[in-house]
């Protein structure tokens, strides 16, 4: 019986987050890591460098297609300034299909008025594995000045190669990534770093929080399943 009602409750607080967050236009998650994304692509028009937006050693076919998707979200914000201002950034991706999406990307970019032809050379595959990735990834950053390393999708503890090759360049880095192993090893280089599920957070302007608070409404709930169940167990006992 109290399952039942607790489950009636979790319907209803759901779908009243969603109908709530659909009026409400700022998003409830401005996490440092995205807030920094629009200062370097300025930063990135000013000095004439580009950007480097490494989208993590996942695909967009298996589970971690999630923090891919997350990261090229961050890439498609940027592509339309970096891309009027004549500085297109450089992407390296780790699964063909990554690839021909951030190709749509900057395709569909070019299409705004005024908008000069998609340099679709500057997307590259960095390699397959996650060591491969970010050995390619590596070698990149030591062969051309970048204004900015952004590194958001699925990355491991090696990704402190990568940090740690943008930082001797002297290029500021900005981390998301699913993995805590990952982000306790680039902690020391970014102390803002989007950990776990902070990672999907980079979602365009356009979109309403409402998952994200029905998300947050349904963790707690599961806590609230949990205790009950735990008190429910002790009373019996």
């Amino acid at each position: 019986m109290t399952i039942g009602v607790l489950l009636l409750i979790a319907a209803a607080l759901t779908l009243a987050a969603v109908y709530g967050g659909r009026r409400i236009r700022l998003s409830p998650r401005a996490l440092e890591s995205f807030r920094q994304i629009p200062f370097q692509v300025g930063r990135s028009l000013e000095t004439g460098q580009p950007l480097q937006f490494a989208l993590g050693s996942g695909g967009l076919l298996g589970g971690e297609a999630a923090f891919t998707l997350s990261a090229a979200r961050s890439l498609e914000r940027a592509l339309g300034d970096v891309l009027t201002g004549e500085v297109p950034p450089w992407v390296a991706v780790a699964d063909p299909v990554a690839l021909l999406y951030a190709r749509h990307l900057f395709q569909e970019a070019a299409r705004l008025p005024a908008m000069p032809s998609p340099p679709l050379d500057r997307i590259e595959w960095a390699g397959a594995s996650p060591m491969a990735y970010i050995a390619g990834l590596t070698l990149s950053m030591g062969l051309r000045p970048v204004a900015a390393n952004i590194l958001s999708g699925s990355f491991r503890e090696e990704a402190i190669l990568a940090g740690e090759a943008g930082q001797r360049e002297g290029a500021v880095s900005l981390f998301a990534m699913p993995d805590p192993l990952g982000a306790a090893a680039l902690w020391p280089l970014d102390p803002s770093t989007a950990v776990g599920e902070e990672a999907l957070t980079a979602a365009p302007r356009e979109d309403t929080p409402g998952r994200w608070l029905a998300h947050d409404l349904l963790r707690w709930l599961l806590i609230g399943l949990l205790i009950a169940a735990a008190l429910g167990a002790m009373g019996r006992g």
